[in-house]
C-alpha cells in the first residue's frame, strides 16, 4: 500500500504495529514494574537443574506475576493499563520517523564507506526525532504502569497523568529521562544500520544463501545485537521516567540511589548487579540477593510441612475452645447436683453388697481347716498310685519313640 500524507506509513504498517503492541502490552506492563524491582511474589527454593542452573532462590515467571496482578486488581484489565499513550507513541514513532527519512535525501555517492555514513546519519536524525516527539507519552504510559504499586489515582486516566505531570513538574516532566533514552536507541540505531548497510554492500546474505530483507526493514539478529547493546540505557530510561513523581515506587529499595540523576542511576545499577534486571522475562528470575537465604534441609522441609498442616487444626480448636468452655460451664451445676443427688443411694449399694459378702467369706473361713485336712490325709495315696504307674507310662513311651527296640533305654522303677 502507498504511503499516506506524504511520509506517513502506510495504514497496514500501522494496523501490524498497533495490533503487534496492543498483544504485547500485558508483557510490557510486567516488564516495566520487574525493572523498578517491584517483585510482590515471594522467591521459592530451586534445586540445580535444565531451567535453574546453578539452584538458589528464583521468582516466579510473568505468568504467574500476571495472574497476580489481575486477581490483586479484580480484573484482566489492569493487564492493559497503559495501551492507549502506548498506542499514541508508537503512531507518533512511526509517523515522525517515517516523515524524516522522507525529507532527507539519500546519499548519491558511488563511494560505499560515504553511503555507509550518510545512510547511519539519516536513521539516527530519523530516531532521534522520534523519541523526542514520542517521549511525553513514554513518560505517561510509565507512570500510569507503576501507580499499580501503591494504587495512586492521579495517574489512573491519561487525562489525569497528564494532568498532574504538567501541574506538579511542567513541560519538563514530559521530558523526564530523555537522555538515557536518545542515547540508547539513536546509538542502538547506529550499530543496526551499520551492521546492516554493511552485510547489503558485501552481500553476505547472498553468499551464505540467505534471502534479503525488505526494504527499511532489518534482520532478526540485528535487532537483538540492538535490544541487547541498548538494555542498560532502557533500563535506565524507565526509572527515571518514574523517580521522584510522588508515586510509592519511590520508596522501593530497587530504586534507591538512582535518583541524583540518569549517570548515578546507571552506576548504581551496574554497582548493585542489575544492570540487566528485567531482561529476561519468560523464563523463572533468579532473586539478585541470595545472602540472606538458607537452602531449607529435609528435616526443616518435614518440620514446616508438619507445622503447615497444623495450622488449621490449631485454629479450629482454639476457634472452638470458648464454646466448649462456655458449654462445660453451663452444664456443670446440673452435673453437680445430679452426682450429689445420687451419692446417698451409690452409699447404701456399697453397704448392701458388703454385707451380702460377709457370710460367704465367714464359710469360706469356716470350711477351710477341713479342706486343708482332707488335702494332707489323701496325699500318700495320690504320690503311691503315681509310683505304681510310673514304670507303665515310661513303657508305653518308649515303644512309642522307639517302636524297634533300637534306642536303648530301660523302663527302671524307683523303688
Amino acid at each position: 500500500m502507498d504511503r499516506i500524507f506524504g511520509g506517513l506509513p502506510s495504514v497496514g504498517d500501522l494496523t501490524v504495529n498497533c495490533v503487534y503492541t496492543a498483544l504485547l502490552q500485558p508483557v510490557n506492563v510486567v516488564k516495566i514494574l520487574i525493572q523498578v524491582g517491584y517483585e510482590p511474589l515471594p522467591p521459592t527454593f530451586r534445586q540445580p537443574s535444565m531451567f535453574f542452573f546453578s539452584g538458589g532462590y528464583y521468582y516466579p515467571n510473568i505468568f504467574k506475576y500476571m495472574k497476580y496482578l489481575a486477581d490483586k486488581e479484580g480484573s484482566r484489565l489492569v493487564l492493559y493499563r497503559g495501551l492507549t499513550p502506548r498506542l499514541g507513541g508508537v503512531f507518533i514513532t512511526n509517523s515522525v520517523r517515517s516523515e524524516v527519512l522522507a525529507a532527507l535525501p539519500v546519499s548519491t555517492s558511488k563511494c560505499p564507506p560515504e553511503q555507509i555514513a550518510s545512510e547511519v546519519g539519516r536513521q539516527c536524525a530519523a530516531t532521534a526525532l522520534a523519541v523526542i516527539t514520542s517521549h511525553p507519552l513514554l513518560v505517561v504510559t510509565n507512570r500510569m504502569i507503576v501507580s499499580l504499586i501503591g494504587g495512586e489515582d492521579k495517574y489512573s486516566t491519561v487525562t489525569g497523568a497528564i494532568a498532574t505531570i504538567f501541574t506538579e513538574e511542567g513541560l519538563l516532566g514530559f521530558y523526564a529521562g530523555i537522555i538515557p533514552h536518545l542515547l540508547g536507541e539513536v546509538s542502538g540505531k547506529a550499530i543496526e544500520v551499520l551492521i546492516q548497510e554493511i552485510v547489503e554492500k558485501m552481500e553476505i546474505n547472498k553468499k551464505l544463501g540467505l534471502p534479503a530483507p525488505a526494504e527499511g526493514k532489518t534482520t532478526l539478529p540485528v535487532s537483538a545485537i540492538h535490544g541487547f547493546l541498548s538494555y542498560p540505557l532502557q533500563l535506565t530510561t524507565t526509572i527515571m521516567t518514574v523517580n521522584n513523581c510522588g508515586l510509592a515506587v519511590s520508596d522501593l529499595p530497587a530504586v534507591q540511589g538512582t535518583q541524583e540523576g540518569w549517570f548515578a542511576c546507571i552506576k548504581a545499577l551496574w554497582n548493585s548487579g542489575n544492570i540487566k534486571r528485567g531482561s529476561n522475562l519468560m523464563f523463572a528470575r533468579k532473586a539478585a540477593d541470595q545472602s540472606w537465604h538458607t537452602p531449607p534441609t529435609p528435616a526443616a522441609a518435614f518440620v514446616d510441612a508438619v507445622v503447615d498442616a497444623a495450622e488449621p487444626v490449631i485454629d479450629a480448636v482454639v476457634d472452638a475452645a470458648p464454646a466448649v468452655v462456655d458449654a462445660v460451664v453451663e452444664a456443670a451445676p446440673a452435673v453437680v447436683d445430679a452426682v450429689v443427688e445420687a451419692a446417698p443411694a451409690v452409699v447404701d449399694a456399697v453397704h448392701a453388697i458388703v454385707d451380702a459378702a460377709e457370710p460367704v467369706i465367714d464359710a469360706v473361713v469356716d470350711a477351710a481347716p477341713a479342706v486343708v485336712d482332707a488335702v494332707v490325709e489323701t496325699a500318700p495315696a495320690v504320690v503311691d498310685a503315681v509310683v505304681e504307674t510310673a514304670p507303665a507310662v515310661i513303657d508305653a513311651v518308649v515303644d512309642v519313640v522307639c517302636p524297634d527296640g533300637t534306642c536303648g533305654l530301660q523302663a527302671v522303677a524307683s523303688e
